[in-house]
C-alpha cells in the first residue's frame, strides 16, 4: 500500500475548504472501494463493508492529517459510516504550569507523610521529616509512573496529549494524602479499540509494577505490634495485595497487628488510586478499557455501576465526579467498528485482575449502612 497520496494532485496544504475536502474525498474513494459520498452538513460516506478496513483507515487519518481533518468510523442504524470532522489545533501546552503543580504536590505529600509519620514518633520512628520524605518519594513515583505510562503510549499512537497535571491536596488529620492524583488532558481521540484500551491500561499497569516493590519496603520495615497498641490510631482495612504481602513477608501472629510505616502508606494509597482509576466509567482508565472493550452503548451502562462501586468503596467524592461525567459520555475511538484484538482483550482481563487486588473499602459497607439508620 502507497505510504504517500498522489504526485500530481493538490498541494498538501490547501487553504481553501472545498479543495481540502475534495482531497479528501479521493483519499477515501482510493483507500475505501465502494465508499459513496452522503448529502449533508458535513463530509460523510456511506462504505460498503469494513471487513479488514484497519490498516487502510489508519493510512487515510495519516493523509488527512496535514489537511486538518480527522476520520470517524461509526455505525449508524446498522451501516458504517465514514465522516470527516475538523481535527482540532494542537496543544498549547505550557509546561510550567505542568512543573508548579508538581512542585506543590511534592510540598503537600511531604507534610501528609509528615502528619503520618508524626504519629510514630518517638516510639516507632525516630524523625518525622525523614518519615515525610520517604512517604513523598514513594507516592510520587507511584503517579509519576502511572501518568507517564499513559503519556508514552499517546506519543506511540499519535494522540495529543499533555504532560501530567499533579493535583495537590492539603492533608487533613486522620486519613492525610496531599493529592488527589494526576490527570492527562488528550486532544484528539485513540486511533482504534486497541489504542483506547493500551490508554487507560498503561496508567494502571505502570502505577501497579512500581507500587510493588514499595509495597515490599514498606512492608519489610513496618511494625508488628498487638491491638492494645493500637489505641489512638486509625485502622484501615488492606488491599489483597498487601494482605498477600503481609502474610508471606511478615508471617504475623493472628491477633497481631501491622501498623504501617511511611512507604507502606505510600504503597497503599497507590494502589487505593489506581483501583479508583479502574472504575468501569466515564474517561476513567476503566471507563476506556470498558468503552474499547464493549462499546458505547456498554459504556454508558456500566458506568453506572463504576459510580455504585465508589460508592461502596467510601470514595463519595469520586462518584458525585463520576456522576457529573457520565453526562458527557465517551468519544470513542476514530475508528469505532474495527474490533479489538484477542491481545488487548488479554490486556482488560488483566486490568480486571489489578482491581481485584487494589480495590479497598475506605469507608465499609457495613458503617455506611449503620450510618444511614
Amino acid at each position: 500500500m502507497a505510504s504517500e497520496g498522489p504526485s500530481s494532485g493538490p498541494p498538501s496544504h490547501p487553504d481553501d475548504l472545498a479543495k481540502r475536502f475534495e482531497l479528501a474525498r479521493h483519499y477515501v474513494e482510493s483507500l475505501l472501494p465502494g465508499a459513496q459520498a452522503a448529502e449533508g452538513p458535513q463530509p460523510v460516506f456511506l462504505l460498503q463493508a469494513t471487513q479488514d478496513i484497519g490498516d487502510r483507515f489508519m493510512e487515510l487519518r495519516r493523509r488527512l492529517a496535514p489537511l486538518g481533518l480527522l476520520p470517524l468510523l461509526r455505525d449508524q442504524g446498522g451501516r458504517p459510516i465514514l465522516v470527516l470532522v475538523p481535527k482540532p489545533p494542537p496543544g498549547r501546552w505550557a509546561w510550567q504550569i505542568n512543573a508548579l503543580l508538581f512542585l506543590a504536590t511534592v510540598v503537600t505529600t511531604f507534610l501528609a507523610g509528615y502528619m503520618f509519620s508524626a504519629e510514630l514518633v518517638p516510639k516507632y520512628l525516630s524523625n518525622a521529616v525523614t518519615g515525610g520524605i520517604e512517604f513523598s518519594a514513594s507516592l510520587l513515583l507511584i503517579l509519576v509512573a502511572h501518568e507517564m505510562g499513559h503519556k508514552l503510549v499517546s506519543i506511540r499512537r499519535g494522540i495529543d496529549a499533555s504532560l501530567p497535571y499533579f493535583i495537590p491536596m492539603i492533608p487533613f488529620p486522620g486519613f492525610p494524602i496531599g493529592t488527589m492524583g494526576a490527570v492527562i488532558i488528550t486532544r484528539t481521540p485513540a486511533p482504534n479499540r486497541d489504542s483506547l484500551m493500551e490508554l487507560g491500561a498503561s496508567g494502571p499497569i505502570a502505577g501497579f509494577l512500581v507500587a510493588i516493590p514499595v509495597l515490599i519496603y514498606g512492608v519489610m520495615h513496618s511494625f508488628v505490634i498487638t491491638p492494645a497498641s493500637m489505641r489512638g490510631l486509625v485502622s484501615f482495612p488492606d488491599p489483597l495485595l498487601v494482605q498477600w504481602f503481609v502474610q508471606v513477608l511478615r508471617h504475623p501472629a493472628p491477633n497481631a497487628i501491622i501498623l504501617a510505616h511511611p512507604v507502606y502508606f505510600a504503597g497503599w494509597i497507590g494502589l487505593f488510586v489506581t483501583s479508583l482509576n479502574l472504575l468501569p466509567s466515564g474517561m476513567l482508565d476503566g471507563g476506556h478499557a470498558v468503552r474499547a472493550a464493549l462499546g458505547a452503548r456498554a459504556h454508558r451502562i456500566v458506568s453506572i455501576v463504576g459510580v455504585v462501586l465508589a460508592v461502596l468503596m467510601g470514595a463519595f467524592l469520586m462518584a458525585i465526579l463520576m456522576a457529573l461525567m457520565m453526562r458527557r459520555g465517551h468519544t470513542g475511538p476514530l475508528d469505532d467498528l474495527t474490533p479489538m484484538s484477542p491481545s488487548r482483550r488479554v490486556i482488560g482481563v488483566v486490568l480486571v485482575a489489578l482491581f481485584v487486588l487494589s480495590v479497598v473499602a475506605i469507608v465499609p459497607l457495613s458503617s455506611l449502612l449503620q450510618s444511614l439508620r
